[in-house]
């Protein structure tokens, strides 16, 4: 293979900026898409698949478009502007079809029209659920897939109440489509709003952080295509540093790899993971790398506050990806070679929940069942990477 072939590949294989678009280059979530499968499959069912941010719920909303079979999917991104209307008078606008029509006469010559649904949309002034339940159950025989992804972005509780009140109206009154909301949330009721008629039409599809094997899918089947190899040691450290985001293996490969092909090498070694840890940091988001440097911010040669950050970084986390000041200390004392207490660090903690040191942390809770998180999840990783690249 050649370098500009290989260069061309690595564009498509590791993708950072923007969502995996091909079925061909999209590695892992495979149970995610059976359980979203399920759901088209059973008659009344819809779907929400819900994660924190970063973990590539836009990738899958796209394989979801693609790779299912029999069905005709429509994906529709969300804005802030959006309310109920115009979801879905974007969602009817990308289906059409043909029709035959019979002529006048004795020998009438049949005609073929396209017929696009969008239209009748447009003479409704105010779009109800009944109105988009009527409209589809007029369509001709055959499966339909609307995908509304983004739908974190959808503020007004109207909007997202006469979606709920949608979806229980078609799992009751059609059959031949499926609803997907997908969005950023740690749970559905923050995505659509506590409506518990919902349980039995909606089933729930948590994106979590992804498992150490899939990620290692995505490092190993990457760089196949590249005819690339890597080292065993540098896998695991890339795998470490991701956090089980995706963003973070896609960006940490893309940049050692591209290094790898200008160089005409074929190993991924230690060097080229140092490399692409310079570069990553380089093209992370840029609020990532202001909240950091507010976050450690010294007047003087002190370490402490980095020092702190890395151990809330580096701490074993609980499901809810929160973390004690008990395991922060153990930490930060291993790491400092210290001997600080609890109420000693518990200041610290407080302060990098503010604006003035980044605000990084969210507090949860009080006394005794206090605990800590980031607030953008993403920070984790990065803080790694940082640290590391120092």
């Amino acid at each position: 293979m050649t370098k500009e072939e290989k260069t061309f590949i690595l564009n498509q294989v590791f993708s950072p900026t923007s969502p995996i678009k091909q079925k061909d280059f999209f590695y892992g979530r495979i149970n995610q898409l059976n359980k979203v499968a399920d759901a088209i499959n059973e008659e009344g069912q819809h779907a929400i698949l819900y994660g924190e941010r970063g973990v590539g719920k836009t990738s899958l909303a796209n394989i979801m478009a693609t790779s299912y079979t029999n069905l005709y999917p429509v994906k529709v991104t969300c804005n802030r502007q959006d309310n109920f209307q115009t979801l879905w008078q974007n969602a009817l606008d990308g289906i059409q079809f043909s029709r035959k029509t019979d002529g006048i006469g004795f020998n009438p010559q049949q005609a073929e029209e396209i017929v696009r649904i969008g239209n009748q949309l447009r003479g409704i002034k105010s779009v109800r659920p009944n109105h988009i339940v009527q409209i589809l159950n007029s369509l001709p025989a055959g499966k339909l897939l609307f995908i509304f992804d983004e739908f974190d972005n959808i503020s007004t509780q109207k909007t997202r109440s006469s979606f709920a009140d949608l979806i229980k109206s078609m799992s009751d009154n059609n059959s031949n489509a499926t609803i997907v909301l997908v969005g950023i949330s740690d749970s559905i009721e923050n995505l659509i709003g506590n409506h518990q008629s919902l349980e039995r039409c909606l089933k729930q599809v948590k994106m979590p952080k992804m498992k150490d094997d899939e990620c290692e899918e995505i490092i190993i089947n990457g760089l196949n295509r590249l005819e690339i190899g890597i080292d065993n040691k540098v896998k695991d450290k890339i795998i470490e540093f991701s956090s089980g985001f995706p963003h973070y293996v896609h960006l940490l490969c893309k940049y050692g790899a591209k290094e790898i092909i200008e160089n005409e090498k074929s190993i991924f070694s230690d060097a080229y993971l140092s490399i692409a840890i310079r570069l990553g940091i380089e093209n992370t988001s840029e609020q990532l790398r202001i909240s950091y440097r507010k976050a450690i911010l010294t007047s003087n040669s002190s370490s402490k506050w980095r020092d702190l950050l890395f151990a809330c970084a580096i701490v074993k986390i609980d499901e809810f990806n929160a973390f004690t000041i008990s395991d922060v200390v153990k930490i930060y004392n291993k790491i400092t070679g210290r001997d600080v207490k609890n109420n000693s660090i518990t200041y610290n903690l407080n302060q990098l929940v503010t604006e003035n040191r980044g605000d990084v942390l969210v507090k949860l809770g009080k006394g005794m069942s206090t605990r800590y998180m980031f607030k953008n999840p993403m920070m984790r990783a990065f803080v790694k990477l940082k640290i590391n690249a120092e």
